[in-house]
C-alpha cells in the first residue's frame, strides 16, 4: 500500500480524494497499487469533514512531511510560499512529490530538481502544465530520444475562450465578463489576460522541449489590447489570431515568446476553441504532432495529479532532468511577419509617409488595405515580409510621431506554420 499525505483541499485537492474515493478499486484492478490517503492538511477543518477526511486532518504541514509512512506529498497550496518550502522540506525528508503548482516550478524548478536527485526522490508535476493533457509525460518520456525543434502552445484556457468569443463579434469587454460569469476568469483576470500564466507553462515546457535550464525571463504579451476589428481584420485575411506560447531552438538558442500570433486559418491549432488548451510539436523524427484537451477543471486536473502519483507508486521512478545552460535569444533579435493596423486621415500622401519609414527600417511591405471609405479617419492594415523585432519596434516609434497617426499603432506577430 502507498501512503498518500495531501496538502492544500481547495478544488484541485478535493478532486483528488473525490477520485481516489471512487475510484480505488478501479486504480488497484488496473495498476496493482492500493493507494491511501493517510493525512490531509488544511488550514481549516470544515474542508476535510466534508471529505469525510476529518480524522485525518491536521493545520501543520510538517506532520505529513515528518510521517515516516507517508510515501508521496501531494502539493496543491499554490503560489511561491510556502509552496517552495513544502516540497523542498518534502524531498529532504526523502518523500516523492507531486504539485500542479506551475509557478513554483517555472521559479524555483532547477533547485528543487537538484534537490529531488540528491535525495533520490521524484518530483512529478504533469498537471502544471494543460491541465489534463499529458505533455510534460510524452515530453519526458515518450519524445524522450526525440530532438524537439519547435512547440506552439494554447496554454491558457481563459484567453483562447474570449479570443472565441471575439471571433463571434463580441467585443474584448464582453467576451472576459461572459468567461468571468462561467467562473473561467478570475475576478482579477490579469495573470492570465496578460500572458503570465501562459509564459510559466512556456518556461516548463521548453526545459523539457530542449533540455534547458529554467528560465522564466521571457517576452510576454496578452490580449487585453486586441480589439474585435483585428479578429475580423486577421479572419478577412486568411487568418486566425491565438495567444500562442512559442519556442523554438535554432543555431544553439532557445527563441521564447507569448504573445497574440496570427496563423493561418488552416493549421490545426485554429480548431481549439473555448476553454481547451493544445501543444503542437514539431521534431527531427515525429514531424507535427498536437496535444489536445481540457486546460483546466477539477477533476481533470485531479485525474492527472493521480497519474503521477501512480507512476511513483508503481517504482516508474521519472528522472530529474539535469538542464543544461543555453543562450535565450534576445525577443529583439527575433525574425518575423507582422500585421499592423494604423488609423489615419484619408487624404493623398498617407501612405507615401509611413512606407517610406518602413522602407528606412528595412522593413518590406507585402499588403496594404485600407478598410473603411467615405470617412475622414480610416484604418490602413499593412502586412509585412520578414523583418528584424528591434526594426519594427523602431519604426512603429517612428510612426508615432507622425502627425497622420490618429491611435496608438496595432502590432500581431504572424507565425507561417
Amino acid at each position: 500500500m502507498t501512503n498518500i499525505g495531501i496538502i492544500g483541499l481547495g478544488t484541485i485537492g478535493s478532486g483528488v480524494v473525490s477520485i481516489l474515493k471512487n475510484n480505488s478499486e478501479l486504480i488497484e484492478k488496473r495498476t496493482g497499487i492500493a493507494l491511501n490517503i493517510k493525512k490531509v492538511c488544511n488550514l481549516h477543518k470544515d474542508k476535510a469533514e466534508s471529505l469525510g477526511l476529518i480524522e485525518k486532518h491536521t493545520t501543520d504541514y510538517k506532520e505529513i512531511i515528518n510521517d515516516k509512512d507517508i510515501d508521496i506529498v501531494i502539493e496543491l497550496v499554490g503560489g511561491y510560499e510556502p509552496a517552495r518550502t513544502i516540497i523542498e522540506e518534502a524531498l529532504k525528508s526523502k518523500k516523492h512529490v507531486v504539485t500542479a503548482n506551475k509557478a513554483v516550478i517555472a521559479k524555483h524548478g532547477n533547485e528543487l530538481f537538484k534537490t529531488a536527485e540528491e535525495n533520490n526522490v521524484s518530483l512529478l508535476f504533469e498537471a502544471a502544465v494543460g491541465g489534463c493533457v499529458p505533455i510534460i509525460k510524452s515530453l519526458k518520456q515518450s519524445f524522450a530520444s526525440e530532438r524537439i525543434k519547435s512547440i506552439y502552445g494554447i496554454l491558457n484556457g481563459t484567453t483562447n475562450y474570449i479570443l472565441t468569443r471575439m471571433k463571434e463579434g463580441m467585443s474584448y469587454e464582453d467576451a472576459l465578463k461572459k468567461a468571468q460569469e462561467l467562473g473561467f476568469a478570475e475576478p482579477d483576470p490579469t495573470f492570465d489576460v496578460e500572458g503570465l500564466d501562459a509564459s510559466q507553462k512556456l518556461a516548463i515546457l521548453s526545459s523539457l522541449a530542449f533540455n534547458h535550464k529554467i528560465n522564466d525571463k521571457i517576452h510576454t504579451e496578452g490580449i487585453s489590447k486586441l480589439s474585435k476589428l483585428d479578429i475580423k481584420y486577421a479572419n478577412e485575411l486568411g487568418y486566425e489570431i491565438k495567444l500562442l506560447a512559442i519556442g523554438k531552438k535554432l543555431n544553439g538558442e532557445i527563441e521564447l515568446r507569448v504573445h497574440p500570433t496570427m496563423i493561418s486559418k488552416s493549421h490545426e491549432l485554429c480548431s481549439v476553441i473555448n476553454e481547451f488548451n493544445a501543444i503542437y510539436i514539431n521534431g527531427e523524427n515525429i514531424t507535427d504532432n498536437m496535444l489536445y484537451g481540457k486546460g483546466a477543471g477539477q477533476l481533470p486536473t485531479a485525474t492527472v495529479i493521480i497519474g503521477d502519483i501512480i507512476d511513483i507508486a508503481n517504482n516508474n521512478k521519472i528522472l530529474n532532468n539535469s538542464f543544461n545552460d543555453i543562450t535565450i535569444k534576445d525577443i529583439n533579435s527575433i525574425e518575423s511577419r507582422y500585421y499592423l493596423r494604423l488609423k489615419v486621415p484619408d487624404v493623398p500622401g498617407v501612405l507615401a509617409k509611413f512606407s517610406k519609414v518602413l522602407g528606412d527600417n528595412n522593413i518590406s511591405i507585402s499588403g496594404v488595405q485600407q478598410k473603411e471609405l467615405e470617412k475622414e479617419i480610416v484604418p490602413i492594415v499593412i502586412l509585412t515580409h520578414k523583418a528584424i523585432e528591434k526594426d519594427i519596434n523602431k519604426a512603429i516609434k517612428e510612426i508615432e510621431e507622425l502627425d497622420i497617426v490618429k491611435e496608438k499603432p496595432i502590432l500581431i506577430r504572424i507565425e507561417d506554420m
